[in-house]
């Protein structure tokens, strides 16, 4: 089968009376992109699960929070209507109570605001401009912050910062700005012996040793990410059971 014409309608000139193919092939274009409506779901049915950008993060002890991210806002459909935040989007406090117990999260459309809110509840059916998007664990107290779940997530992909490779010694702290807009949530930092390491050379990942112990180098905020090197001899830069090292080449790597 080939692919469909698109745009099947055509220009008009002024004056010019509009055929009812002319119409119904500007309804085509508009509703299926020019396919035949049995070879094509409309656009509206295309898009009505529709979600992007939406990730639920654990927020204090009885709270949750979809960050905002400017190159990848929190996007989805919700009962047919395209909603899209401009701002972080947060649980209030106090809506977990009663006795442990799994606690399901929706993102709700409110009339008159193209963004959206989230509420919970023990029932996972959604309601009128409810959409369901995740769920979490109440133990009576606390949520669980290893059980909020993102029904929409993807594999961890790509990372949002590479610093790439960059030489290292003992004894000093690199200082690499991760330009995220937030505190990252996840850091890797690893270990070569070359600046431009090939698909068989061996990465580590890296602790180092300061005086005669082993102890991890990493830290970060919302701003940078801050690796130190140690000062032990043979061992500043890489502590591995696979190598160590005093010298090589590290590589930040940084999530949202």
């Amino acid at each position: 089968m080939s692919a469909p014409v698109y745009p099947s309608s055509g220009e008009v000139s002024p004056g010019q009376p509009t055929a009812s193919s002319q119409y119904n092939n500007l309804r085509k274009d508009a509703l299926t992109l020019g396919a035949a409506p049995e070879d094509a779901r409309t656009i509206g049915q295309f898009f009505a699960r529709f979600i992007s950008g939406v990730r639920l993060e654990y927020l204090a002890t009885n709270r949750l929070r979809i960050p905002f991210v400017t190159t990848n806002p929190p996007t989805l459909m919700i009962n047919g209507y395209m909603c899209q935040a401009s701002a972080n989007v947060d649980l209030p406090a106090g809506c977990f109570s009663g006795l442990a117990a799994t606690w399901y999260i929706f993102a709700r459309r409110n009339p008159g605001s193209s963004s959206f809110t989230l509420e919970i509840n023990t029932s996972p059916v959604e309601g009128t401009d409810q959409r369901l998007i995740g769920q979490c664990y109440w133990d009576g107290s606390n949520v669980s912050a290893a059980s909020v779940n993102t029904y929409s997530a993807q594999g961890l992909g790509l990372p949002d910062y590479d610093s790439g490779w960059f030489a290292v010694a003992d004894s000093n702290t690199y200082t690499k700005a991760h330009n995220l807009g937030q505190t990252p949530r996840l850091v890797v930092l690893l270990h070569a012996t070359s600046s431009n390491p090939g698909v068989n050379d061996e990465l580590v990942l890296v602790n180092t040793v300061s005086i005669s112990f082993g102890v991890s180098c990493l830290g970060w905020n919302s701003t940078n990410i801050y690796a130190q090197s140690g000062t032990y001899s043979g061992y500043g830069t890489c502590l591995n059971m696979r190598r160590g090292s005093s010298s090589g080449y590290w590589r930040l790597q940084a999530w949202r």
